[in-house]
This record gives C-alpha cells, sequence and structure tokens, in this order.
C-alpha cells in the first residue's frame, strides 16, 4: 500500500471515529455517552467504592424483578425472600440460581411487565452446550452493551473507525458466505471485513488473503480456534498478513495456539471470555495478566464444584442493566477461576479471571479439508424452536448424525427446515441424519459437547 493510500486510509478512520460514528451513536444508542463516561471512571474505582456500586445496582434491579418479573417474584415468595433481604453483594447467595432449563421453561414469565415489546430486542443463542437458548433485551441494555464492548476493544488498540477483520461463524453476523459483500455501512461505520470461520478450505482462505491484502486492517477479531488455524496458513502461505492486536474469543485459547497466532501475526493477543446472552464478561488488557471482569455492569460469581482436587467452579453472572428480562445468578456452563489477587499493574481495580475452561470447542472435518466451526452450527440449531438441545456425532469421513432433544411441535417439517439449514455448511460432502433421543449425556467433566467425532 503506497503512503497516498495509507494517508487517506488514516484520513477516512478519523472520520468514521470521530464524526460518524458519534452521530451514528447519538441516533441509535442514546444513552451511549452517559454509560462510557461512566465506564470509563468506573473502571479505575477502589475496590470497595466498586463493590458498593454494584451493591447499588443489585438492589436496583431485586427491587425492578420483585415488582415487574412474574418468574422472579414467585420464586422470592417460595423461598419467603423480599427485595431488603438482598442488599450486599453477600446477600445474593440466598437467591436461587437460575439455569437454562430455568429460561426455556419460563421465559413468558421472566420478561418484564413494565417494558413494552417496541422498547425490547428478541436474541437467541445456540450456545456452546447445544442447548438453544432465546431471551429479551431492552434497548437501552444495548446502549451500555456497546459502551462496554467499545472500552474493552480500547485496551487492544482498536477505537471506532479502524478497519479490523472478523473471523466469526455466527450465521446471525457473517451470514452463509466465505466473505460477505461490502456494504456501505462495513465501510462507513463498522469498518469490517467479515470472514466466515464456518467455511475455511484452500480457496476460502485464498479469499480471505485477498482481502485482507486489499484493506489490511489493523486488528483481528477471531474464534480462537478459527484464528490459530488461519495463523498456520498465513505462516505458510501468507506471510505478509499481519495484525496489531488479535482478539480471540467464544472458544478456549491454549497457550501453544496463543503462541501460533502471535508469531504468525505480529501482535499480541487479548483473550476475552463473553456470551451473547450478557455481551463481553472479560477481557484482557495490555498486562495480559488474567481477564479483567466487566464488573461495573455485571456481577460474576465462581461458585466451587466441590471437588476438592479441582481447583475451578461454575460461572454465574448477574446482569446488572438489563430490565427487559433480566438474568440473575444465570449459570453459563463453564468453568473458571480467579486470578491471583492483588491490583493490576494497569491499575484498573475489575477483578481478573485466571482462566475460563470452557473445552475447545470441535469442528466437523469435510472430507475436502475444510472444516465446520461448533459455534455456528449452535446458532443454526438455536434458530429451530422445536429443538431443546442438540448434538452432532460425526462417524465416519463421510457421514455425522444430529442427535436432538425435541420439544413440542417437532415433525417432519423442523427436521426438514434443519437439514435445510445445515445444507450450506455441509457442502453435499457430509450425509446428515437427524435422530430424535432422550437425553444427551454430559461428559465426565460435567461439560456437553457440541461436536463429537467417533472415527
Amino acid at each position: 500500500m503506497s503512503s497516498a493510500e495509507n494517508s487517506n486510509g488514516r484520513m477516512q478512520s478519523a472520520l468514521v471515529g470521530r464524526v460518524l460514528y458519534p452521530l451514528w451513536l447519538k441516533k441509535n444508542h442514546p444513552q451511549y455517552a452517559r454509560y462510557a463516561k461512566a465506564f470509563e471512571q468506573s473502571q479505575y474505582l477502589p475496590a470497595e467504592k466498586l463493590q458498593a456500586l454494584q451493591a447499588r445496582l443489585l438492589r436496583e434491579q431485586i427491587a425492578h424483578v420483585y415488582q415487574h418479573v412474574p418468574y422472579y417474584r414467585d420464586r422470592m415468595r417460595q423461598l419467603g425472600l423480599a427485595p431488603e433481604d438482598i442488599y450486599s453483594l453477600g446477600d445474593l447467595l440466598n437467591f436461587p440460581i437460575l439455569t437454562k432449563r430455568d429460561i426455556q421453561k419460563h421465559k413468558e414469565q421472566m420478561v418484564a411487565t413494565n417494558v413494552p415489546e417496541r422498547r425490547r430486542v428478541q436474541n437467541q443463542t445456540g450456545g456452546s452446550t447445544g442447548s438453544p437458548l432465546q431471551f429479551w433485551v431492552d434497548k437501552e441494555r444495548f446502549d451500555s452493551r456497546r459502551a462496554s464492548t467499545d472500552r474493552h476493544n480500547a485496551w487492544a488498540g482498536l477505537r471506532p473507525g479502524d478497519w479490523y477483520a472478523v473471523l466469526w461463524g455466527s450465521t446471525f453476523d457473517v451470514g452463509t458466505a466465505a466473505v460477505a459483500p461490502l456494504t456501505w455501512r462495513e465501510r462507513w461505520l463498522d469498518r469490517a471485513l467479515t470472514l466466515n470461520s464456518s467455511l475455511m478450505s484452500q480457496a476460502d482462505l485464498e479469499k480471505f488473503v485477498v482481502l485482507l491484502r486489499r484493506y489490511r486492517p489493523r486488528f483481528l477479531k477471531a474464534y480462537a480456534q478459527a484464528a490459530a488455524m488461519f495463523a498456520r496458513y498465513c505462516r505458510n502461505f501468507a506471510q505478509d498478513i499481519k495484525f496489531e492486536g488479535v482478539i480471540t474469543s467464544a472458544e478456549v485459547l491454549t497457550p501453544a495456539d496463543r503462541a501460533t497466532i502471535e508469531s504468525a501475526f505480529g501482535g499480541r493477543v487479548f483473550n476475552r471470555y463473553g456470551c451473547r446472552e450478557v455481551s463481553v464478561i472479560a477481557s484482557e488488557c495490555e498486562a495480559h495478566a488474567g481477564m479483567h471482569v466487566n464488573a461495573d455492569a455485571l456481577i460474576v460469581e465462581i461458585q466451587p464444584t466441590g471437588d476438592p482436587n479441582n481447583s475451578m467452579g461454575k460461572v454465574l453472572v448477574t446482569d446488572l442493566y438489563n430490565r427487559g428480562m433480566p438474568l440473575i445468578r444465570y449459570e453459563i456452563g463453564d468453568l473458571a477461576q480467579w486470578a491471583q489477587p492483588g491490583r493490576c499493574s494497569c491499575g484498573r481495580s475489575l477483578p481478573r479471571l485466571g482462566e475460563v475452561a470452557g473445552r475447545t470447542t470441535d469442528f466437523l472435518a469435510l472430507p475436502n479439508g475444510s472444516v465446520v466451526s461448533g459455534p455456528s452450527l449452535a446458532l443454526l440449531i438455536g434458530q429451530t424452536p422445536e429443538v431443546k438441545q442438540a448434538q452432532f456425532v460425526q462417524t465416519s469421513p463421510t457421514a455425522v448424525s444430529l442427535r436432538v432433544v425435541i420439544a413440542s411441535g417437532y415433525g417432519a417439517d423442523a427436521a426438514a427446515k434443519l437439514q435445510d439449514r445445515l445444507k450450506p455448511y455441509l457442502d453435499g460432502q457430509l450425509r446428515l441424519t437427524i435422530q430424535p433421543v432422550e437425553k444427551i449425556s454430559a461428559e465426565p467433566s460435567g461439560k456437553y459437547r457440541f461436536v463429537k467425532r467417533e472415527f
């Protein structure tokens, strides 16, 4: 890229970051600026003041759910709890844990009666456990979510207006093409080059490289395992592809994969932990000494498993801001542990997770060498309400069985719909059999695997 092109690119980035993006925020996320200012300040609060802030926000959320959310009000009355009984963070231990099954069973009763439909948005996830989940988020919560995400991106050096590549597999975000078309929004607002991690054949990877060479994005956001796979390809065939920083998420990042990514791309890796239900949960800062919890918007608990030989615990998350369908003490299904106590050298007081021991997502392997990632398939299954839970079992290089725990309404039409949705990803190379089952058993670790191989 010539110096003139570089100069023009910097001018465009400045125009988007300083003018177009703020104007768009003012129209579409009117409370963003208020949250961004608050989050910038609260990340440096002394620990006791941060905990006081969490306790105040928790009391407001508990009062809200008791008055406006039938599910929580009924549960609290059954347990003899009144709003004033949940005053401090320690009191939260008396509140019942919320599971994915609870949400599936009581979804309608969990929607706040004082948040009209026009002020909330339905979202959904297949989840890494393969258990579909639909939920509501009020529109103002999206303002605070974006402010949190922008703050965490900034820790990695990525700011609004910067070109970045997205190596992702969610059909909600990237569609079904290997390389998504560059629309006006991508060029002049999001500045995102979208690469589909569900389609990573040799031909697909060559398309990725062509696009990256044309625009030279400074950053990469990617599924952790997909980033490592792409790094190995670039190390062999496209050594000029470099990034100043790589934000990894959605899958377990192993030390070996971190080293591979940094060696191939030249920039540091910033690992991130989150889920679609509550957005960013924790991210690495420039110190790379654990992941700072988004504690000024969430309360994260690590509940011991009861195994004295296991330092990991179950992750519970309380969303302090979503009023549309509040999630309190929500058990995500992951295991994690806290980092060593003490203030991070970056100066932020936000507590840090050490390790998140979610399993490395398996891939379906196609005979032509392509692979299909679990998270993208999970979201496809999540679009089928007739399925409670699902698991892909690849039994040979050319055959895969989809085990489904069915809900009411499941029949030939739902099965055909699943076949149609999965067809672009299996690319005619894997023979798909759908097998209704009564249950899908957990692994010895207590986790559910969305993709398994048995050959």
